[in-house]
């Protein structure tokens, strides 16, 4: 089973959530678990692209998608962007492990990220979330696998969904790897939309804010090779009910 890593600072991280809703905390995993996951990303074996057309959300085989011709590509990534500029918008690859644990699927396919989740729902990391947000109720976490490429973002918005009982979102960062510029960043705005924050991932780090609040993915720079790669989901209350 997965350990926390053994030189994390949870008071610190208590104490700038409890003054600024927000932080980080490196090396949340075990060495050793860490390296484990990141193999076991690497057996993943069908990333799913995620994004909105026309107001609806979409879940395509990303893999068919970057086989496409050229121009049909670019005119997939022109609507995209032309829909971002009207609302809420999203582009990146993900392998939802919540799902995929919920319907039995995960743990044939990538064994070792069913143990992930299974211990992100455990007390260990359970109870370090409670006193660490100072809310006994926190039942559950949901989580995928998250993948950003070039060009991929996600814009504004808060998290708050009502019947979704979010207490915080988590973004625990697996790649090796990563510079402010090359963009992917966690960006913090206030009520009128100025940015006033902004967290740059670092490998095996957890980024954790209280829900809601409003946040985006600033873009990956182009040209960028390597991937954006995560754990991402919520700390939720209530009964678990499932995917849907």
């Amino acid at each position: 089973m997965f350990k926390l890593g053994s030189a994390i600072d949870l008071d610190t991280a208590h104490e700038t959530l409890a003054t600024q809703t927000r932080c980080q905390i490196p090396g949340l995993l075990d060495d050793a678990d860490y390296a484990r996951v990141l193999d076991a990303v690497d057996t993943v074996p069908r990333w799913v692209l995620v994004t909105r057309l026309g107001g609806r959300h979409l879940d395509l085989d990303a893999a068919a998608m970057y086989d496409l011709p050229a121009a049909k590509r670019i005119e997939f990534e022109r609507q995209v962007m032309r829909d971002a500029k009207a609302g809420f918008q999203y582009l990146y690859e993900t392998y939802p492990l919540y799902d995929k644990w919920h319907n039995g699927t995960l743990r044939p396919e990538v064994p070792l990220l069913a143990d992930l989740f299974e211990w992100l729902n455990g007390e260990v990391f359970l109870g370090a979330m409670r006193t660490l947000l100072d809310e006994p109720r926190i039942s559950f976490a949901d989580a995928q696998l998250t993948r950003y490429r070039t060009g991929h973002f996600l814009n504004t918005h808060d998290d708050g969904v009502e019947g979704k009982n979010r207490v915080a979102a988590y973004v625990l960062t697996l790649s090796p790897e990563w510079k402010r510029e090359w963009g992917g960043t966690l960006s913090f705005m206030d009520a009128s939309g100025k940015e006033i924050d902004r967290f740059v991932p670092g490998p095996n780090t957890l980024s954790m804010f209280k829900v809601p609040q409003p946040h985006e993915v600033l873009p990956v720079a182009k040209k960028v090779q390597q991937p954006r790669l995560s754990i991402t989901g919520w700390l939720r209350m209530g009964e678990d009910p499932g995917p849907g």
